[in-house]
């Protein structure tokens, strides 16, 4: 019987991953099963999260590079895959993870009918316009059939309190997806969003009310739980591989099965 990577076929693979903030970060938990598969990481990271980067960078001998970037800012977009390419001539990509999300602190204080221009630019810009960015830089790197996977929430598509401005740009982050693997298609390249059930991290914590939405859900979801950072993990090193080869422009629901649902069981006292 193959090994486990064997059948994965990531051994060897290179990955880009945009988004650890933490140990708690999805991201960080995708690092690590990417690792485990046996690729080779390089992490764009946020400098106002440096520090912690650091301290988990020798946690994971896997990761061979990591690179400040600045997803707002097409100029240091560029910079990035620029030292990125200086310090690994002709080294091609063949995942990248786009685990990135954030919405200035307005965006969830103020009702949604007050919330200036400049902070729903914001939240757009780099919850959901950066994965076209990203991706426009990073073509001339990438081996053909490559594979992005971005990271996604079901408020997209329906509300969530006190979630706001990010449901659009979630939104707008799912239509990105489809675009971009109908464009880039043709190519051989894969893009495919996973929406992840709650799951508390640093991003989520200044979400008011997470801890109701969480318990709410491990109340209601078919599995009777929440998910967590490697449930999430396990989707994205299955849609890195070729073993979801025939795979692209979806939306993969992690969440325990809550989205399948529509009036939950406990309305009439079921457990």
């Amino acid at each position: 019987m193959q090994s486990g990577v064997l059948i994965l076929g990531l051994e060897g693979k290179v990955a880009l991953v945009f988004g650890v903030a933490s140990e708690d970060s999805i991201a960080w938990a995708i690092c690590q099963r990417l690792a485990q598969a046996g690729c080779k990481l390089y992490l764009g990271y946020q400098k106002r999260f440096m520090s912690r980067i650091f301290q988990l960078k020798d946690k994971l001998p896997e990761i061979s590079g990591f690179y400040p970037l600045d997803v707002g800012s097409d100029i240091t977009t560029a910079e990035f895959f620029t030292e990125f390419s200086k310090e690994n001539p002709d080294l091609k990509v063949d995942i990248m993870v786009h685990a990135i999300g954030f919405a200035p602190r307005e965006c969830f204080d103020r009702h949604i009918l007050f919330v200036d221009d400049d902070a729903i630019n914001t939240a757009i810009t780099i919850s959901a316009n950066s994965l076209q960015r990203i991706m426009r830089h990073a073509m001339p790197y990438l081996n053909n059939n490559s594979s992005t996977i971005t990271l996604t929430y079901a408020a997209s598509t329906r509300y969530v309190p006190n979630y706001g401005v990010m449901s659009i740009a979630k939104a707008a982050l799912e239509s990105w997806t489809r675009e971009l693997a109908c464009q880039l298609g043709p190519e051989g390249h894969r893009l495919n969003a996973i929406s992840s059930g709650p799951i508390k991290t640093i991003a989520a914590g200044g979400i008011p009310g997470f801890d109701k939405i969480l318990d709410h859900v491990e109340e209601n979801s078919p599995l009777r739980r929440n998910v967590n950072q490697d449930d999430v993990a396990g989707c994205t090193v299955w849609l890195a591989s070729n073993l979801s080869s025939g795979v692209t422009g979806q939306c993969i629901h992690v969440d325990a099965g809550y989205s399948s649902t529509m009036v939950p069981g406990s309305i009439m006292g079921d457990k």
